[in-house]
């Protein structure tokens, strides 16, 4: 089944306070999407897992509105998808030439997955081969970030460098590749574009799919100080309390409903803040928006899982010990 943008219409509509939509909302996004308004993108990939991709491409699979579809078609088909490792039906040099293509005409949006190597040159990390020269992930950033609009980090690792930024060693705090973020690489490579953070390991399919709205609709994305869309994570340097997982997490003692803090894991209802959850310190709409859609939407997150918060989507992930 192919994904039209009706579908994406569809989506959006039985989605629509998720994405933060009203009825006028909704009807530019339909007359956006009737006039061919959805953003090219170029997703790259880098250091990292491709779980951010696996997130997004499930978006809309098994969801009543649109019913079971091919994930390889949900980009290509209601976003101008110039060039995704992933899913696009061509490879090797027809699959650069239509990222060069892009590049040309310029005006689109840089997806960026994945941790940027800097060490070696960049060597470390090779995503495509130009008439016979390989190219590394930096510098395929550096060349087609010149003709973004903008340039959005999907995932932790993209973000803030997440997991292969991790390390044991004090004396090798960032490990032998020396990984960036993206807004980190692109100031390393003197380049300056609106720069759009998505954190979380991976990032939850809504809070990329609310972006891709904002760009269709043309709509002014408030960003925290680190670029993370305040819709979706808050400003904890402005308010502590808004979007804080702890703050708003059902299981909070302070809540009432009879709450207690738990003493191991397994136990059910209690809260974790004592086995080492990173929720007091962890800010997303993860507690509201839950994860994993079934038949009658998103049916669970880690915390109702009896899994502690990890914090994936602060810069700082996966730093210090899960289980203090």
């Amino acid at each position: 089944m192919t994904v039209t943008r009706r579908d994406f219409l569809r989506y959006c509509t039985a989605s629509a306070a998720a994405l933060g939509l009203n009825a006028l909302g909704l009807k530019r996004l339909q007359a956006a999407l009737a006039s061919d308004g959805a953003p090219t993108l170029v997703w790259l990939h880098g250091s990292g897992c491709q779980g951010d991709s696996v997130s997004f491409l499930n978006l809309f699979a098994d969801m009543a509105p649109v019913g079971h579809v091919d994930v390889g078609s949900v980009l290509i088909s209601y976003v101008n998808l110039a060039y995704h490792t992933v899913v696009m039906a061509s490879a090797g040099p027809t699959a650069v030439a239509m990222a060069q293509q892009a590049k040309r005409r310029g005006g689109y949006v840089l997806v960026l997955e994945g941790a940027v190597p800097s060490a070696f040159d960049g060597r470390a990390c090779n995503i495509m081969t130009v008439n016979g020269q390989e190219i590394t992930y930096k510098q395929a950033i550096a060349d087609l970030a010149a003709g973004a609009a903008a340039v959005a980090c999907v995932g932790t690792c993209a973000c803030y460098g997440g997991i292969p930024r991790s390390s044991r060693d004090p004396a090798e705090p960032n490990g032998p590749t020396d990984v960036l973020g993206g807004a980190e690489a692109l100031a390393a490579a003197g380049i300056s574009k609106p720069v759009i953070n998505i954190p979380g390991c991976p990032a939850h399919p809504d809070w990329v799919a609310w972006v891709v709205v904002q760009l269709i609709l043309g709509n002014p994305i408030e960003l925290d100080g680190y670029l993370r869309p305040t819709f979706v994570y808050g400003n904890k340097d402005v308010d502590p309390l808004n979007k804080c997982i702890h703050e708003t997490c059902p299981r909070n003692v302070n809540r009432g409903h009879g709450n207690e803090h738990a003493t191991t894991f397994g136990q059910d209802g209690k809260c974790l803040e004592n086995l080492g959850c990173r929720g007091p310190v962890t800010y997303s709409d993860c507690p509201a928006r839950r994860w994993n859609h079934g038949e009658n939407g998103p049916s669970n997150w880690c915390i109702d899982a009896n899994a502690p918060c990890l914090g994936c989507v602060e810069p700082g992930f996966p730093g210090g010990d899960f289980y203090a």
